[in-house]
């Protein structure tokens, strides 16, 4: 690897260290280490935990580990009880004590990241958290992407999500300034239509950051599929699947017999998807519309 990756990389490890006090032998003002308060997350994250579950989620060996547990239990800031299923292991939680040290760490370190945050605007912020999560995938990309799906339009999401299909749509399929266009009529269309009793939004988001949507628009007895998007950091992990699966419970929820949607030839891994949940393509037309000649494609499922 050339040198100055390395140096970047390095020289931005020192920095965020320096900034969010790692290296301070005290964590976020309090009288425990950075090791000591992680364990502590842990141990309330999981309820009960073996101490070698420990080890393998902190990496680190059992003597260190074994000091640290020995520490914590003299502060009487968890228990320790043998498995009534496997003698030789040793069963940790958190103490009443251990619970209250724990919301305080747990409240600070909120608060040193809101700190962080307060001179960033929305954009920002969703940019920061954007690129936080490249990094992970990049380093390790089998790590689950922790995404909640809203299911209810909030202001902003449409103009966003317009953005999203300008920029993606341009890098992946050279589709150009019209299909943004084409996008934006649309959900303007839908923005003042909108009935939640009719139309379904489903909202991909990873720490408040849209990552992916999808939108059932009501056209009289049938429902369209439109504005079908994930990121491409978010794609392979079932999303998709997850939001087709929300598509067709709305279906039969609302009373809806037919479904439709419009694509190109191009979407090849869209298709597919749509093809397995019952869709088959009824019509096809040449088109330039998005500034290259294609051609698009109407698919239809009946319930």
């Amino acid at each position: 690897m050339p040198t100055t990756p390395i140096r970047e990389i390095r020289a931005f490890n020192r920095w965020y260290t320096d900034l969010i006090g790692l290296l301070n032998k005290n964590l976020l003002d309090s009288e425990y280490s950075l090791t000591e308060a992680r364990l502590l997350f842990e141990i309330n994250a999981t309820g009960t935990v073996r101490a070698s579950q420990l080890m393998t989620i902190l990496h680190i060996d059992k003597s260190y580990l074994s000091r640290l547990l020995r520490g914590l239990e003299t502060a009487k800031l968890i228990t320790c009880k043998r498995s009534s299923e496997d003698a030789r292991a040793v069963l940790l939680s958190l103490s009443e004590k251990g619970r209250r040290v724990f919301a305080v760490l747990n409240g600070a370190s909120d608060q040193q990241v809101r700190r962080l945050l307060q001179p960033l605007n929305r954009e920002q912020r969703l940019r920061l958290v954007g690129h936080m999560y490249g990094v992970r995938q990049l380093i390790e990309p089998d790590a689950p992407a922790e995404v909640t799906i809203r299911t209810m339009l909030q202001p902003g999401d449409l103009g966003y999500i317009a953005y999203l299909h300008g920029r993606i749509y341009d890098q992946e399929s050279a589709y150009g300034i019209g299909f943004e266009s084409y996008v934006l009529k649309g959900l303007g269309e839908l923005g003042h239509q909108y009935d939640p009793q009719k139309d379904g939004v489903w909202i991909c988001e990873n720490s408040g950051r849209i990552v992916g949507f999808l939108a059932g628009v009501s056209r009289g007895a049938s429902l369209q599929l439109r504005y079908f998007i994930l990121l491409p950091e978010y794609r392979g992990k079932g999303l998709g699947r997850q939001l087709m699966d929300q598509f067709m419970e709305f279906l039969r929820d609302r009373g809806y017999r037919h479904a439709f949607l419009w694509t190109t030839d191009e979407q090849h891994a869209a298709i597919a998807l749509y093809t397995r949940y019952g869709f088959r393509l009824t019509e096809e037309k040449r088109s330039e519309a998005f500034g290259k000649p294609l051609t698009e494609r109407k698919y239809e499922m009946n319930l």
